[in-house]
């Protein structure tokens, strides 16, 4: 996989569950753009999931094939 991604495309899903969360667009972009290194393969609907505090955020990448961008999939607050 070529590159870390520096854009973050949303799912309609993913948008409800952070507005449902109370977690802000913008905090759940950096998590997961900061945190790409650490990810791990996801066993569900999208490639990988990465835990930054108490959020996990499970997402696409490359998107479409495009190396620039991840696909944010769903979250959801770790316990």
């Amino acid at each position: 996989m070529s590159g870390d991604p520096y854009l973050v495309r949303w799912t309609d899903h993913a948008l409800v569950k952070a507005g449902m969360l109370g977690f802000p667009r913008a905090d759940v972009e950096e998590a997961l753009l900061q945190h790409h290194h650490a990810r791990q393969r996801n066993q569900g609907a999208a490639g990988w999931r990465v835990t930054v505090g108490r959020i996990v955020i499970v997402y696409d990448h490359p998107d479409q094939g495009d190396p620039s961008t991840a696909r944010l999939v769903t979250l959801w607050r770790r316990r």
